[in-house]
């Protein structure tokens, strides 16, 4: 009897795990996205205050895309791809700076967080390689586009509302079995406003996310159905960097704007240009001071303490890599202000993991931002028009991602840290895609 039970066990979890591979691989990963753009700090009640829902998400994507590599199918690609290989060798270089920083001897009071920082990257790099090796069309990769899309503009919703009524609707997204832990510096004004951050750990990280997000919504609004839903998340995502007054969010607003020119042509630009240039003295309209701030922070850039003050950091950086240029100090043990605040992430790379660390991660940039930018592009690429779209989407909103490294530390911000690596999985799964519709035309 107690063998037929067991079996019996084994039976349906076999049904379930059965069951569970033969939903597609965009379903999950768009759940994921949804979940991340929720503020990180709603962590599960007695977890150690480091598991989000997000992440047990990513953990399973990292579940699934590790057993389809081992046991084979599950529907993932398995052909030679330079993103999959990138990205596995920046998490390899990462991984040897690491276990030479701890080699060397880490301080008993960082390594927690360096444990928490290692898995929250893992978790994150493990959905990034699902997208690379799961999304076989651009159909699946604009419903996971969709997903980013539809949370990122919730977050920016969560900022205008908080902005301009001061309604807070963080405390609405604190679901059953979650808790809270609290946000240092919630409150950080600019030119006498309060700056907004909607869902996001800070700010700039509404501004980077949201900003990010701009490209796929206006990929959506061309291929996408409900275009004018996509059309309205557009317009409301630009909301996102003007609330939060960040100079991160209006220099990616000018990327986006500038490639928006071959994309559209300029007489479209400039009518496009027309109307959220009316959006922002809208929006000036209820706030008058708003506009005033924005200029400022533009133009007083050259005399803004912050500005400054990470530029005066290169001295203590590269004395720091000097001393550990091999495995830096590990993976997530800087600790701010014990450390000066280094606000780039390239820099503060350089610290915690040294000469591979900073190799593996430009690289974990470059390359898909390349091959993004190749297939959109490129001539010798012969893509249909939504491939190429799409492709440039990825391109923009990646480089916009990359160039907001340079100003923020990116990486200690798990949403923002998320969509990179997305974005990095998708120019993956763009390579795969267009090589395969080349071939069958």
């Amino acid at each position: 009897m107690t063998v037929a039970a067991a079996g019996r066990r084994t039976q349906a979890a076999t049904v379930a795990a059965q069951a569970l591979f033969r939903v597609s691989p965009h379903v999950i990963l768009s759940v994921y996205l949804l979940l991340l753009a929720l503020p990180q700090n709603n962590v599960l009640a007695g977890g150690g205050g480091a598991i989000t829902p997000a992440r047990i998400v990513a953990g399973g994507c990292l579940l699934w895309w590790l057993v389809a590599r081992f046991a084979g199918g599950f529907k993932l690609a398995v052909g030679p791809n330079p993103v999959r290989r990138v990205l596995l060798v920046a998490l390899g270089l990462l991984a040897a700076a690491d276990a030479v920083a701890f080699i060397g001897g880490v301080a008993d009071s960082r390594i927690s967080g360096a444990d928490r920082g290692a898995l929250v990257f893992v978790l994150a790099m493990g959905a990034a390689l699902l997208v690379c090796d799961g999304l076989s069309s651009t159909r699946a990769m604009r419903a996971v586009f969709a997903g980013a899309v539809v949370g990122f503009t919730c977050s920016s919703v969560a900022a205008i509302l908080q902005f301009t009524s001061g309604t807070d609707l963080r405390q609405l997204t604190v679901l059953p079995g979650l808790v809270t832990q609290p946000l240092a510096g919630l409150i950080l004004p600019r030119g006498g406003l309060a700056r907004s951050l909607g869902f996001a750990s800070h700010p700039i990280e509404l501004a980077a996310t949201t900003v990010a997000m701009l490209p796929l919504a206006l990929h959506l609004a061309r291929y996408g159905r409900f275009k004018a839903f996509w059309w309205a998340c557009a317009v409301l995502l630009v909301g996102g960097p003007l609330v939060s007054i960040s100079r991160t969010g209006l220099l990616g607003l000018a990327v986006v704007a500038i490639f928006m020119v071959p994309r559209h042509g300029l007489v479209r630009w400039l009518l496009a240009g027309g109307l959220i240039t009316s959006a922002v003295f809208g929006a000036g309209v209820v706030e008058p001071k708003l506009i005033d701030v924005l200029v400022n922070t533009v133009a007083g850039s050259s005399k803004d303490s912050s500005i400054w003050s990470r530029l005066t950091k290169y001295e203590y950086v590269w004395t720091h890599f000097l001393a550990k240029p091999i495995g830096g100090q590990g993976f997530g043990t800087y600790v701010a202000p014990i450390q000066p605040y280094l606000d780039n992430q390239y820099l503060l790379t350089a610290v915690e993991s040294g000469l591979p660390g900073l190799v593996g991660f430009i690289l974990l940039l470059v390359v898909p931002l390349w091959w993004a930018f190749r297939i959109w592009a490129s001539k010798k690429i012969d893509s249909p028009p939504q491939v190429r779209d799409a492709a440039w989407a990825v391109a923009v909103a990646l480089l916009v991602c990359t160039l907001s490294f340079g100003t923020y530390d990116g990486l200690s911000f798990p949403q923002f840290a998320g969509i990179a690596l997305i974005l990095a999985g998708c120019a993956g799964a763009l390579f795969r895609i267009a090589r395969r519709t080349e071939a069958s035309g």
